[in-house]
């Protein structure tokens, strides 16, 4: 079926009774057709759509000899049988026919119209020429051209019947659950992946070439395909041609002239009359502004299509409709590959939202950190976490400076003349690196490294902004604003100067250029963890790590905002996070470090309950898993995650919460590789032990700070350790001999190992 329905710029309204735009069956133009629609499985192929089947097609309802232009039986051209109307093209009537030359197979006959004859006739021609080399499986094939006596010239076109993309937005509206409810909008995206497919083959394959009159009457979904079924639109660059009053862009000339950028504004706005998202343009711009994330606006989302889809991706859908529809063409996509790109990843972000399942796919503009951003929490605690008793787990975020070059990195752009050497540069040393391309050919790319760069190195900021200053003059003043490579390096200034707001406002104008990309919404999830706005934090942190659990930054941030936000289960929502990151992600042991430090802070601020045995159990279970079968193979890390959990053990007995009965239970329940002792007196001599050698680390360490810690730790393995003869730390037999050796090795400008001891080092 092929046809036009809506009001042109030509002012010419076609006869409802065949517009395609209606939803005709029995004579009653708003009646739905009957059709059947079957869902898809799961798939993230984001092309997959339903399945749907009209019930009765035009075919079955035999001939309809009062409207054709022919005597019955007599054949078009010696060749086309033709059966009844189906609607008005772009330039004419169109009519169902078989092909009696081809196995009497469907066609749909595209014939000028009487009174336009005269002056289309050449334009028809022109059509056909142009059509000739369009072959797209989302685009209605022509299969030959014609001219006959009575009727003049006409086109045969591939006759599709199903449902226009109008009727399916009205049938879905009636009954969203033959939709899957909120994975409609899922699909909403599949349809504009699949035309913007056929749009790119008219602008790049068929150069020069627009559609011109994209709208959700002129595609239609027949079965599992798509297709774009009035090709009467398709004409040059520039020249005059249909537009329809509603989905034409504002840079459309007096008579239709239009770009290829204007395809893409109309298919936003056929993507949005689709979804319902936003009753009125303004209010598209109000839920894809900042801050909606924390909260979109309901006058935005009220009149959705079917029910809105949860967390983060109505956002970021609404933010690549409206980029794809702003007034001036170079604030909108540059291409139809652009535009795809993100409409993709936006449906990545929504499918893993309302599903929980893992969406991934490689991004096509950032290269993955290999940074946690786990704010210390994803390692054993420093020795630094023993100078101040009581201190809490740190559940602070890393800091700006720290965020502004472990952030991902943007691939470089593949037109820039550097493009192969950047692509093989390893994150070395930013030193090395400064100086090995400090011979090179300036161009963006490479001013936009060097800011990187000068950003780790102790150049600071101002010298890695004279590097963004002259990356914005090589993109110029044209391009620069439009540009959001730059506002990207801008918030990692911003964020080096510790000016976390003002780099919030630079991420989020690359979120709104790049909606369906997950770099920006790390970042904004960052700025928000850091501005206390939780909420928001942990959306943009939850629609990153759901769509890539790989990502462990997403996962520690998301940890971080549920143990801030509190409540009952804040400590067990934020547990689960990280036990989502994969076994084969590279921040899979940091995340399981994490777990068992935030079990070990639950376990040292829990009073006495029946829970609290049941707490430490999981902590021991996972400590061991962590040393034999989740990477945990550094003896000094193991030696302080041990001491930690002891320690919340060796508390609960002493505040009551725990008591002997239960620890010798806990013991022998224990992996036997982690040796927890089964009574008191057995615990503290183990914590004495290994104060002792958390001291003897403090001592070999360089870190100035380290020395004093060295004299905490000596004082806790004595405080701790059960009485016995001799064991005071100034007896001359072993207490001052050790803590002179302590102090002479945590001042000494060399290491080296301590004097012959004739007696032997305590246990």
């Amino acid at each position: 079926m092929a046809g036009d329905a809506s009001k042109s710029v030509s002012g010419e309204v076609p006869d409802s009774e065949w517009s395609l735009g209606r939803l005709v069956v029995a004579g009653d133009p708003m009646s739905p057709r009957a059709a059947r629609v079957e869902l898809p499985e799961e798939n993230p192929d984001p092309t997959v759509l339903p399945t749907i089947t009209l019930l009765e097609r035009a075919v079955s309802r035999g001939i309809d000899p009062e409207e054709l232009p022919l005597p019955p039986g007599q054949l078009l051209a010696g060749q086309y049988l033709l059966i009844r109307p189906l609607g008005y093209g772009g330039m004419g009537k169109v009519y169902l026919a078989l092909d009696t030359k081809v196995d009497d197979r469907e066609v749909a006959i595209k014939i000028l119209r009487p009174e336009q004859a005269a002056g289309a006739a050449g334009a028809l021609v022109r059509e056909r020429r142009a059509l000739v080399d369009l072959s797209h499986d989302d685009i209605i094939r022509v299969f030959n051209y014609g001219h006959h006596p009575d009727v003049g010239d006409f086109l045969v076109l591939q006759y599709v019947d199903g449902l226009t993309l109008e009727e399916v937005r009205a049938r879905a509206r009636l009954n969203p659950h033959e939709f899957g409810g909120a994975r409609f909008h899922e699909f909403v995206l599949a349809y504009g992946v699949r035309i913007l497919s056929a749009l790119g083959h008219l602008h790049a394959d068929l150069p020069g070439k627009v559609y011109g009159d994209l709208k959700p009457d002129n595609v239609m979904h027949d079965g599992t395909a798509t297709k774009i079924i009035d090709v009467g639109s398709v004409r040059a660059t520039g020249l005059p041609g249909l537009t329809t009053v509603g989905f034409q862009a504002p840079t459309v000339g007096p008579n239709g002239e239009s770009t290829g950028q204007d395809d893409l504004f109309s298919l936003g706005e056929t993507l949005r009359r689709l979804s319902g998202l936003g009753a009125s343009p303004e209010d598209l711009a109000r839920l894809a502004g900042p801050g909606a994330a924390d909260g979109p606006a309901a006058a935005a989302t009220e009149g959705t299509t079917t029910p809105a889809p949860r967390g983060l991706g109505l956002v970021s859908l609404a933010r690549v409709l409206h980029r794809a529809t702003r007034s001036e063409r170079n604030e909108r996509f540059a291409d139809a590959r652009e535009m795809a790109e993100q409409l993709r990843g936006v449906f990545r972000e929504l499918r893993s939202l309302r599903t929980g399942i893992e969406t991934f796919e490689p991004s096509p503009l950032f290269l993955r950190s290999a940074y946690a951003l786990d704010g210390a929490l994803g390692s054993a605690p420093p020795l630094a976490h023993w100078a101040a008793p009581g201190a809490p787990s740190p559940y602070a975020p890393p800091s700006p400076d720290e965020v502004a070059y472990r952030l991902p990195v943007p691939r470089p752009d593949r037109h820039d003349s550097h493009h192969a050497e950047l692509s093989r540069l390893a994150d070395a040393a930013p030193e090395a690196l400064l100086q090995h391309t400090g011979d090179w050919r300036d161009s963006t790319e490479v001013h936009l490294l060097r800011c990187r760069l000068r950003l780790r190195t102790g150049d600071g900021p101002d010298a890695a902004e004279r590097e963004l200053w002259a990356a914005e003059e090589s993109v110029g003043p044209e391009h620069a604003p439009y540009d959001w490579r730059l506002d990207w390096h801008r918030g990692l200034l911003a964020l080096a100067r510790d000016q976390v707001a003002v780099a919030r406002r630079h991420f989020d104008r690359v979120y709104a250029a790049i909606p369906g990309e997950y770099a920006p919404k790390l970042a904004l999830g960052y700025c928000a963890e850091r501005l206390g706005r939780w909420h928001e934090a942990l959306t943009f942190y939850e629609a990153v790590r759901l769509r890539n659990p790989s990502l462990g930054s997403a996962a520690f941030g998301a940890a971080r905002s549920r143990l801030a936000l509190g409540g009952e289960r804040s400590r067990e929502q934020a547990v689960r996070e990280l036990d989502a990151v994969p076994q084969h992600s590279r921040h899979r042991t940091a995340a399981r470090t994490a777990a068992v430090r935030i079990g070990i802070e639950q376990v040292r601020t829990a009073e006495r309950s029946g829970e609290l045995p049941e707490r430490l159990r999981e902590v021991l279970r996972r400590l061991a898993l962590l040393f034999h079968a989740h990477g945990l193979t550094g003896e000094e890390a193991r030696t302080r995650l041990t001491l930690e959990v002891w320690e919340a053990v060796q508390g609960a007995l002493a505040r009551g919460a725990l008591d002997a009965t239960e620890l010798a239970a806990l013991a022998a329940d224990a992996d036997s590789r982690l040796g927890l002792p089964p009574d008191e007196p057995g615990l503290r001599r183990d914590l004495s032990r290994l104060y002792l050698t958390l001291a003897h680390q403090a001592a070999r360490s360089a870190a100035p700070e380290d020395a004093a810690v060295a004299e905490i730790l000596l004082d806790r393995a004595y405080e701790v350790r059960p009485l016995a003869f001799r064991h005071h730390r100034d007896s001359p037999w072993l207490g001052k001999r050790l803590a002179d050796w302590l102090r002479a090795a945590a001042s000494a400008p060399s290491h080296r190992p301590p004097p012959a001891s004739d007696g032997p080092l305590p246990p």
